[in-house]
């Protein structure tokens, strides 16, 4: 129990509960729900889209919430936070604009709140509330919370299923949600899967905004807004598919409605311009940093998907040993080996990524070996077939630059959280992968997709299959889970962070979650200890 109400007493206190019922009251309740323009229910024809909060500062909070009128002309909209639900006190409040400029969203900033403390929110316009939703402040600097839990999601695709999995986030204690990227997927409607997308596919501004209205229709997502504050990061989906620097360079109209409809419709405070590369603290417990791998990186050099690799005559592979190559972009590529020196020097206890694509090597074939060097010395560091180059194993000199910073300065208990491959993944990270007398500087935990399909479309038995396959890669992973899509859930505590992988087929709206394998990691160690699920 934290802020003096627990998860049941939150959702009977009128926030979305787990089966997504609004308690706002409808302006036209008797009248027939409408549509918007995209052939999208309203599910409520002033708050079509729910509540949203972000994760901000220790004494701030980001609020989110869409009035419909406001997207045909400007209405005034009061918004009210309180210590309690009942909101018998108010700790900030203050007047937004909703507007047509901003599709009828409305943002804001609320400052002066207690740092460590569960808040609840509402907007008024008139005498119509919105639906109540709940969040909570990070731990001041300075100070030691007991324990820190996120969950950590991405992936969902809304026509290839249903959102259970975020019904199980809403009714679970959370510090945060973590949203590692393709909240929306921007590619038009396909065939056999088990929802419509009415949109299409988003080439501008008004069919990008369209999509985040279509994904917020769903009853789960807009319950596990409700119920915490999101650090969300884009991918590639939210943009175009396999997004790079010059992809987005190509078509800037494209590129610029993209960003700025993620901007009106994520509850995230802008930084500048599109930066969105940004960092939290929960006390002295967990740093986590929030990684953009799309907006500055250089182009994959092949087809993305392995069969450019090193070893093809006159393939691509080469190019991904080139040392000036990035994900990152220089000023966020010293951004964070700042930040993870500046949080082991604070003695933070965790230092959490949240990174899109996977950072350890998926190598299928291992060129670099002293036999193969011997006949061929121009082999270069980490030669290989690899098996997708959009993800770090395309970029392997900017790799071994952030770990070999990791093990000289020091840098303890590194978690790299990571979504982007509808699957569940996890493996030690060595300085140097090709030795193994090299120190385990860090643990990565892929964590599925909500809803996006994975291995598991070629059959249950043959992505198992794969999966153990996968586990013998060069190095190994210590687990691989194609078959399933789900979500992770990572609670920290001094002595040690547990990861636990929460799975669901997303076959239909009510759908089981299942408790899934669990990682226990101790502080200060390379072991992790893992409970098959």
């Amino acid at each position: 129990m934290r802020g003096g109400l627990d998860r049941r007493a939150f959702l009977r206190a009128g926030a979305w509960g787990a089966a997504g019922v609004a308690s706002a009251r409808l302006l036209t309740a008797c009248a027939p729900m409408p549509s918007d323009p995209g052939g999208i229910p309203f599910v409520d024809a002033l708050w079509d889209c729910g509540v949203a909060s972000g994760l901000h500062a220790p004494d701030a909070s980001v609020l989110w919430t869409r009035c419909v009128p406001g997207a045909a002309a400007a209405v005034d909209v009061v918004w009210e936070v309180s210590e309690s639900p009942e909101f018998t006190s108010l700790v900030a409040a203050g007047t937004a604009v909703a507007d047509p400029d901003r599709d009828g969203c409305v943002k804001v900033l609320a400052e002066g709140l207690r740092p460590g403390t569960t808040h609840w929110y509402r907007f008024r316009v008139g005498d119509q509330t919105s639906p109540v939703g709940r969040t909570r402040t990070p731990a001041a600097p300075g100070t030691s919370p007991g324990s820190v839990q996120l969950a950590v999601a991405s992936c969902q695709n809304y026509q290839s299923g249903f959102f259970s999995a975020w019904a199980d986030v809403a009714a679970t204690e959370l510090d945060a949600v973590v949203h590692l990227g393709d909240y929306i997927y921007e590619g038009g409607s396909s065939r056999g899967g088990l929802r419509t997308d009415p949109v299409g596919e988003a080439v501008d501004l008004a069919t990008y905004r369209a999509k985040y209205r279509l994904y917020r229709s769903d009853p789960q997502l807009r319950a596990a807004h409700a119920a915490h504050a999101f650090v969300p990061v884009w991918d590639d989906h939210e943009l175009v598919n396999n997004a790079s620097r010059l992809s987005l360079l190509d078509d800037p109209a494209r590129a610029t409605a993209a960003y700025r409809a993620w901007f009106e419709y994520q509850p995230v405070w802008p930084i500048e311009g599109s930066r969105i590369y940004r960092n939290v603290r929960f006390g002295d417990l967990v740093d986590l940093s929030m990684l953009d791998t799309r907006q500055y990186r250089d182009a994959s050099p092949g087809d993305g998907l392995g069969i450019g690799g090193y070893v093809v005559p006159g393939g691509t592979g080469p190019e991904i040993y080139r040392p000036t190559r990035t994900i990152l972009g220089v000023d966020q590529r010293s951004w964070l080996l700042d930040r993870l020196g500046a949080a082991q020097d604070d003695g933070i206890r965790w230092k959490l990524l949240g990174n899109q694509v996977m950072f350890a090597p998926a190598r299928l074939l291992d060129l670099d070996e002293p036999a193969l060097r011997a006949i061929n010395a121009n082999i270069p560091k980490h030669g290989g077939l690899y098996l997708n180059e959009d993800q770090w194993d395309g970029f392997q000199v900017e790799r071994d630059t952030v770990l070999e910073f990791v093990r000289s300065e020091g840098v303890s208990n590194l978690g790299v959280l990571t979504g982007d491959i509808h699957s569940f993944w996890q493996a030690p990270l060595r300085a140097d992968f090709d030795d193994a007398r090299s120190p385990v500087v860090g643990q990565e935990f892929v964590c599925g997709s909500v809803s996006s399909i994975g291995f598991e479309a070629a059959g249950y038995d043959l992505a198992r299959s794969i999966g153990d396959l996968a586990k013998q890669l060069k190095p190994p992973f210590r687990y691989v889970d194609l078959a399933r899509r789900g979500i992770g859930v990572i609670r920290c505590t001094p002595e040690r962070a547990v990861v636990e992988f929460r799975t669901t087929t997303a076959a239909g709206p009510a759908s089981a979650v299942r408790r899934g394998s669990v990682f226990d990691w101790r502080a200060g160690t390379a072991r992790v200890d893992l409970t098959p699920g």
